[in-house]
C-alpha cells in the first residue's frame, strides 16, 4: 500500500474515495474489476469488495488495509456510508478526473450527507512522482520495447503489410516479457506516415517507404513508449531531410533537458529547430508526456504546458514532421528526470536506418 501522506497534503478532504480500477491498482497493487477504496488521513485505508475478491484481497491486510466484504442484502453504498460515519468523515474527495457525469450524479445522490470535493488532480499529482519500484517496472517495460524493436527490423521488407508488422511486433513484445500492450500499436508506411496516429492497414510495404512504429510494452501494470521511423530502401531527398531535422530537434531537446525546467521549455527546443528548417506547420502535436499506469500522465511538454519537470518523473521526447502526400517522421525516447540529470532509457539506435 502506497503512503498517502502526500495526497492529504494536497487534498482538503477527510477521506478520498477511489473507485477507478487503475487508481485502486495504483494505491494497493491489487487488481480487481470492482471495489471501493477509502483512503483516510494517517494512512488508514479500507477496501470494500464483494465475495468474488474478498479472499484474494486478504493480501492487502499485510499492508495494513482493512478488507470489508459487503454483507448479504446490503449495498456497497450502505457499507461505504457506514465506514464514513464510523470514522467521522465529513468531506469526501472524489476522482473527478475519472467519473462520468452519470457516475458523479449518482455518487452525489448516494453521498448526500457528505461534502464532495475534487481530488482527481491531487491523485494525478501524486502519481506523477514514481517510487523506486515503479521506476524499475517502467525501465523493464522500456527494455522489452527496445528488444522488440531490434528483432522486428529483419522482418520489415517489401511485400509485408503494416498489419503483418503490427502482429509480429506485438508477438516480439510478448516474447521478451511484456504482459500486455501499453496502447494500440501504431504502424504506418509510405504516405500513411503523414498521419501521426495512423491505424495499421493492409498496405504493402514498398521499396523506398518510410515505416513509422509507435509502440510500448506493459510490465506489472506500467507502460513504456517509443517511436522509430525506418526506411525500406533509400528514401527520397525530402524525407531524408525531414529525418535529419527531426533527429536534430530531438537531440537538441534531450541535450538541454534538466531537472526543474518547464515542459514548455523542452517543447520549444524541438519546435525552434523544426521551425528554423521550414517545417513549423507540420509539427502538429506536443513534444512529450509522462507515463505510468496510463500511457499519458502528468507532466507534459507542449506550447501550453505549465508543468515543471521534477525528479522521479518521466517525460517522452517525440518531435515529428508530417507532410500529407509525402510522409512523415517521428522519433521518440523515454526520459527519466533525476536530481542530477536526465537519463534516456531508450537504447535503440536513432540514426537513420535503411533496411
Amino acid at each position: 500500500m502506497k503512503n498517502t501522506d502526500k495526497l492529504f497534503e494536497l487534498s482538503k478532504a477527510d477521506a478520498v474515495l477511489v473507485i477507478s480500477e487503475k487508481n485502486r491498482m495504483y494505491f494497493t497493487g491489487f487488481a480487481s474489476t470492482f471495489g471501493y477504496l477509502v483512503l483516510m488521513r494517517g494512512n488508514k485505508s479500507v477496501f470494500i469488495t464483494d465475495p468474488r475478491y474478498y479472499e484474494m484481497a486478504q493480501t492487502l491486510a499485510d499492508d495494513g488495509v482493512e478488507v470489508v466484504q459487503i454483507a448479504n442484502g446490503a449495498s456497497a453504498d450502505d457499507t461505504l456510508i457506514e465506514i464514513f460515519t464510523e470514522n467521522g468523515v465529513k468531506t469526501v474527495g472524489i476522482e473527478d478526473t475519472e467519473l462520468t457525469v452519470r457516475d458523479f450524479t449518482s455518487l452525489k445522490h448516494k453521498l448526500a450527507g457528505f461534502k464532495l470535493i475534487a481530488a482527481g488532480e491531487d491523485i494525478c499529482r501524486v502519481r506523477s512522482f514514481k517510487t523506486d519500484e515503479e521506476i524499475s517496472f517502467i525501465k523493464r517495460a522500456q527494455s522489452i520495447t527496445d528488444a522488440a524493436f531490434s528483432e522486428i527490423l529483419s522482418f520489415i521488407k517489401p511485400g509485408v503489410t503494416e498489419r503483418d508488422i503490427q502482429v509480429e511486433l506485438e508477438y516480439r513484445l510478448a516474447r521478451n516479457g511484456a504482459e500486455g500492450l501499453a496502447f494500440d500499436t501504431i504502424i504506418a508506411s509510405g504516405v500513411n506516415t503523414s498521419k501521426p496516429h495512423a491505424h495499421p492497414t493492409d498496405k504493402i510495404i514498398e521499396n523506398g517507404d518510410p515505416v513509422t512504429m509507435d509502440f510500448g510494452a506493459r510490465y506489472h501494470g506500467y507502460c513504456s513508449d517509443m517511436t522509430r521511423t525506418v526506411f525500406v530502401g533509400q528514401p527520397g531527398d525530402e524525407l531524408h531531410k525531414i529525418y535529419n531535422v527531426v533527429l536534430l530537434a530531438q537531440k537538441m531537446a534531450i541535450n538541454n533537458a534538466y531537472c526543474g525546467m518547464g515542459g514548455r521549455e523542452l517543447d520549444s527546443f524541438c519546435r525552434e529547430v523544426i521551425k528554423s528548417n521550414g517545417y513549423e506547420k507540420y509539427f502538429v502535436h506536443s513534444t512529450g508526456h509522462s507515463l505510468g499506469i496510463d500511457i499519458h500522465e502528468t507532466p507534459s511538454a507542449s506550447t501550453r504546458s505549465t508543468d515543471i519537470l521534477s525528479a522521479r518523473q518521466f517525460i517522452t521526447c517525440e518531435p515529428g514532421v508530417y507532410i500529407p502526400g509525402v510522409g512523415g517522421v517521428r522519433i521518440e525516447d523515454l526520459l527519466l528526470i533525476e536530481e542530477d540529470g536526465i537519463t534516456d532509457l531508450t537504447t535503440s539506435d536513432k540514426n537513420i536506418i535503411i533496411l
